[in-house]
């Protein structure tokens, strides 16, 4: 069986997140066997590391050490300023996280600033595993070329997400007639706060709760969304709305 030959023609550059690049030579232990093993490649390669926080670099893998693969001199070869406006999705999470690793893998893809988690009275899980979101997010970030990686957290309380301050606080609410669409009631170039319900909505009293510490309401319009599908519209959304 004749074996194809790698080059520089026929495949694209590999890219590997690397947050430490420049206090660091070598790639996480998950990078370099994703690097040596899956991908195979070999010192002298050329590579671009994204550092997550708006750089990527060029650099050539000097070594594979057993599980460790070493990188050279950066190169920076593209930078993003810091963004006009940011998204930060608060989410209770849905019983089957399959469906909230999808959601932040989306949403990482559009280029999303933050995803927090928070138990409400309705939410159907109270716990949630950190490490597989992130590494969602990382591939997203990878594939989609972004350069800034979205900071996840959890699992917050629902007050401690109600009383937050600072920036324009939208929660999504469903109501008959329906409010606002998001679109009408976003404005251009914020920071923008955007929380989603569990998939049993907010309680009555969770909803008065938001509304008195200024969280403003808006409507996805008719169809009831699931709760990841409403995450990621509303990134799409807050996106389209700041295209010049």
């Amino acid at each position: 069986m004749m074996r194809t030959r790698r080059t520089k023609t026929n495949m694209s550059i590999a890219v590997f997140y690397a947050p430490n690049a420049k206090d660091s030579s070598y790639l996480s232990e998950e990078e370099s066997f994703h690097a040596s093993k899956v991908l195979r490649l070999r010192v002298g390669e050329v590579i671009h590391l994204l550092d997550g926080r708006g750089k990527k670099f060029a650099s050539k893998i000097t070594a594979i050490e057993g599980k460790k693969v070493a990188f050279g001199t950066l190169a920076l070869i593209e930078t993003e300023p810091e963004p006009a406006f940011t998204i930060h999705l608060y989410v209770a999470p849905t019983k089957q996280m399959e469906r909230m690793e999808w959601m932040v893998e989306k949403c990482g893809e559009f280029g999303i600033h933050g995803i927090h988690f928070f138990a409400s009275k309705n939410s159907e899980r109270k716990e949630i595993k950190l490490q597989r979101l992130e590494k969602t997010a990382i591939s997203a970030l990878k594939q989609s070329k972004n350069l800034y990686l979205p900071e996840i957290t959890g699992l917050h309380t629902f007050k401690e997400v109600a009383e937050k301050e600072g920036g324009e606080k939208l929660f999504a609410f469903i109501s008959n007639p329906p409010v606002n669409v998001l679109t009408k009631v976003a404005s251009k170039d914020q920071e923008y706060h955007v929380i989603v319900g569990p998939e049993g909505d907010f309680t009555a009293e969770e909803s008065a709760i938001l509304k008195n510490n200024h969280w403003k309401p808006f409507s996805l319009g008719k169809p009831i969304l699931r709760t990841e599908t409403a995450g990621i519209a509303i990134c799409h959304a807050l996106h389209i709305l700041n295209i010049d």
